[in-house]
């Protein structure tokens, strides 16, 4: 029966990952509400599968890294640009996929997905170049982070949870 709902759990991880991906790029938001069950989808996929995969302290300084490290870079930016450069809703993406992927594995995923946000931004300064027909600025180019998150959160869930944990049933 645990076995059903971890797998339960890890498939629900990439529901959510998707649906946080898909509501920041129509509305640019990420809801509490999904990233609060992200957390409790990751942290109840560890507790049925015993911690295989990681431990809890490592959960928990991967909640620590991914949310404190996202904190401190949107601080930065928001003095830098006088602005809000990038969302709450980030920093408790990047938090709840902590949990779930633990330390170092939460700024992998942080980076790929910043790799992704920035491919990401330069289709769209590409694509409004050729539209517009007017030299390409991405300095006014607004990218929702989130989708380019999820996805470097999902590839290295699949990367680092794989299926391996299945065997230990």
């Amino acid at each position: 029966m645990l076995w059903a709902i971890s797998i339960f759990s890890y498939l629900l991880i990439f529901s959510l990952l998707a649906a946080l991906a898909y509501r920041d790029l129509k509305e640019y938001i990420l809801p509490d509400s999904l990233n609060a069950t992200l957390a409790l989808a990751f942290l109840s996929f560890h507790i049925i599968t015993q911690w295989h995969v990681i431990a809890p302290m490592e959960s928990l300084w991967g909640g620590v890294m991914g949310g404190g490290l996202l904190l401190l870079i949107r601080t930065i930016a928001n003095k830098f640009y006088k602005a809000d450069s990038l969302g709450l809703g980030d920093v408790k993406l990047m938090a709840a996929a902590g949990l779930g992927l633990g330390q170092p594995h939460i700024l992998v995923a942080l980076i790929i997905g910043s790799g992704m946000g920035l491919l990401h931004g330069l289709c769209i300064g590409y694509a409004d170049r050729k539209t517009n027909k007017r030299k390409m600025s991405l300095d006014q180019v607004n990218v929702p982070a989130g989708l380019g998150l999820t996805v470097g959160v999902a590839m290295v869930t699949l990367y680092q949870f794989g299926f391996e944990w299945l065997k230990t049933k």
